[in-house]
């Protein structure tokens, strides 16, 4: 008789592939052989966030569970730090150590995630670690600490932020020592990265398809535009917008192969002005490079109505390929919604600021979005500056009633489902 127990391990792994969470610790606990199939995927990821470190020492942390068995390192293959607990403001000194223990023992670690100054103590143990491919982290560092990131290597995608002058000072030989596998490079809050680290540091990246350069004033869309020539194969380019009096290059290395573009623009707006002329010039270069683009975010530091002739810019030059559309800050008018959703036929998911009132308005412009699955409201009911109300159950029918491709909305800290 064939029961689940008896299933082989191929299948029920199959089967656990479609959980997460604390559905696979409740599979664990039904049977060994349960427990056997689900344990690679259960340690798979190590993630630590904020309601763990407020419930420490009272649970046992993922690094904890496999300090105290080994046999379970062989499974990890991502950790994911995002808080750590602290005693007097401090981080608690045996969950740091039983951290920089289980970064040792995973061999097969992939990608590291620490988005803390802590991430200084784990440096000695993400090295000489054959699989990891990919690092993010708060790159704060020291002249010390800097020679032990530069040692990590194999890389093919770094996040480094908040940098200090010795990390920028080092990208140039760290570069150098990642040319046969770096292929995305994001930095981002880095008051000190210079146009001339810059052109010391894309030459040694050939193989290079994602670039995002975000929140370093010394790298404006002048300087940018004028680092592509090092970077003719990007896919993604994300990068930062400035007020400069700064003349823009007159020619710009086209990017035939970008398909994911990103602007943050640090224009100050006042309520009713016009989106930013920049944006434009931007969505006509990509035009003109014949990229059809798949995904556009634009972000601005006040919120406004995205201007109709940005958004007459941007259906003309990619309705036929843009998935994924991303306007934090901003909202779209009347027209514009109607003209997004009717021209956009491959649109999947949008996020934007719901509009404050007419909401049913919005609603009967997205009955034309056929394929939009995910919508995520950007705007911030809890901000200084809000006017609006949260988002009542009714609207979301009302949204969800119009488009039946609809299966998700996020609002006010809350996800909807069909």
């Amino acid at each position: 008789m064939v029961s689940a127990d008896n299933l082989n391990f191929d299948c029920l792994e199959l089967i656990f592939a479609y959980l997460a969470g604390n559905d696979l610790v409740a599979v664990s606990l039904v049977s060994r052989s349960f427990l056997s199939a689900v344990t690679p995927r259960l340690y798979r990821t190590l993630t630590f966030g904020l309601r763990q470190a407020k419930r420490y020492p009272s649970i046992i942390s993922p690094f904890a569970a496999i300090n105290a068995h080994h046999q379970l390192a062989t499974h990890v293959r991502h950790i994911d730090i995002r808080a750590v607990p602290t005693v007097k403001f401090s981080p608690q000194p045996k969950f740091v150590a039983d951290c920089m223990r289980a970064i040792g023992l995973s061999q097969n670690l992939g990608s590291f995630t620490c988005t803390l100054e802590v991430v200084t103590s784990f440096l000695p143990s993400l090295k000489d670690k054959p699989s990891l491919e990919s690092l993010r982290c708060i790159a704060n560092f020291t002249t010390d600490q800097t020679s032990q990131a530069v040692k990590i290597q194999g890389l093919r995608s770094l996040t480094l932020d908040s940098g200090s002058w010795n990390v920028v000072d080092a990208l140039p030989d760290w570069s150098t020592a990642l040319t046969p596998s770096l292929t995305s490079l994001t930095l981002t809050n880095m008051p000190t990265l210079s146009v001339e680290i810059m052109e010391s540091t894309l030459p040694n990246l050939p193989s290079l398809d994602c670039l995002h350069i975000l929140g370093c004033p010394k790298i404006d869309q002048s300087s940018m535009l004028r680092l592509l020539v090092h970077t003719p194969q990007l896919q993604s380019l994300a990068f930062t917008s400035y007020e400069s009096a700064r003349q823009l290059p007159t020619t710009v290395t086209p990017l035939v192969n970008l398909r994911h573009l990103a602007i943050e623009t640090q224009s100050v707006t006042t309520p009713g002005s016009s989106s930013p002329a920049f944006w434009v010039m931007m969505i006509n270069m990509t035009r003109t490079w014949s990229c059809p683009l798949k995904s556009i975010a634009f972000k601005l530091p006040d919120k406004i109505v995205l201007a109709d002739v940005v958004v007459n810019n941007l259906v003309s030059s990619h309705r036929a390929t843009l998935t994924h559309l991303a306007l934090r800050n901003l909202s779209l008018s009347r027209e514009g919604a109607f003209e997004v959703f009717r021209e956009c036929t491959e649109l999947e998911t949008i996020k934007l600021s719901l509009p404050n009132k007419d909401i049913h308005t919005f609603a009967q412009a997205l009955s034309h979005a056929k394929r939009v699955h995910t919508i995520t409201d950007m705007g911030d009911v809890h901000g200084p500056s809000s006017q609006r109300a949260p988002i009542q159950k009714t609207e979301i029918r009302a949204l969800m009633a119009h488009q039946d491709s609809v299966e998700k909305i996020i609002a006010d800290g809350r996800t909807w489902t069909v």
